[in-house]
């Protein structure tokens, strides 16, 4: 397999505090690996060290020459978008931002570019409104134009920060039907609190929690969970919504 990242013993924190101690992970062309773990575990903590938004304590993060222009290479739709819905910029505009990486703003984007955007914006179906103010937009819209940024400049990895938080369900069943088109081309490391939904479309997983331990397939039980200390919720889907919890033994009546 060729491989575009490699981590090895990496320990990262801030201030002092250590949140994610001894990871090792490899990341290949071809992965799509769902990154789990409960609240404040280190996922997006483990994201913004290979997007080199937190310089590690110690350890190595070795990209593959593919991925040294990470501003280019790597799409990134995080968690939360810190975008001012009044700022009077439009959807077009927030997609082309997305190609800022390959050239400075100062050189202008050729018409090439725009048509790329064009391109991103008919396959996300996104045409209705491509050139409204980005303030204008539902949950859901926003995030297909934030996907739209992050795959632009047809990245070699995509990492997204749980994308199906705020939107609706036919957004999240559209997204997940694209991230698998968008894996024939690219890598993806998903982070995503819902296990049921995403063990259909990734390829393994990796439990985050201080640690990391990676599962190389996408069946996980609750044993295997509690193995890697990763302490979440396995939802299942079907016709009447429900949650398995860890099965428990009441004590004996005494009569």
């Amino acid at each position: 397999m060729d491989k575009l990242i490699d981590i090895k013993n990496l320990t990262v924190g801030y201030n002092s505090k250590i949140v994610l101690e001894n990871v090792s992970l490899t990341i290949n062309k071809n992965d799509f690996i769902g990154i789990i773990g409960p609240n404040g575990g280190g996922k997006t903590t483990l994201l913004k060290a290979i997007l080199g938004l937190v310089e590690p304590i110690s350890g190595e993060l070795c990209f593959c020459d593919e991925l040294k222009n990470r501003r280019s290479n790597i799409g990134y739709l995080p968690q939360v978008n810190k975008f001012d819905s009044r700022f009077p910029v439009s959807v077009f505009d927030v997609i082309l931002s997305g190609l800022a990486g390959r050239k400075s703003w100062k050189q202008g984007f050729m018409k090439k570019e725009k048509d790329r955007v064009n391109e991103i914006i008919g396959q996300l179906g996104i045409e209705n409104y491509a050139h409204k103010p980005i303030g204008e937009l539902s949950g859901g819209q926003m995030q297909r134009v934030f996907l739209g940024r992050a795959i632009v400049s047809n990245p070699k990895l995509l990492i997204l920060d749980e994308p199906d938080t705020y939107v609706d369900n036919q957004f999240e069943n559209e997204l997940y039907q694209k991230l698998k088109e968008l894996n024939e081309r690219m890598a993806i490391l998903l982070v995503s609190h819902d296990v049921g939904t995403i063990s259909s479309y990734v390829k393994s997983i990796a439990c985050v929690n201080g640690e990391l331990y990676y599962h190389p397939s996408n069946m996980i039980t609750p044993e295997q969970l509690a193995s890697y200390n990763c302490p979440i919720q396995i939802i299942t889907h079907g016709s009447v919504p429900h949650t398995v919890l860890k099965t428990h033994h009441p004590h004996a009546h005494k009569h």
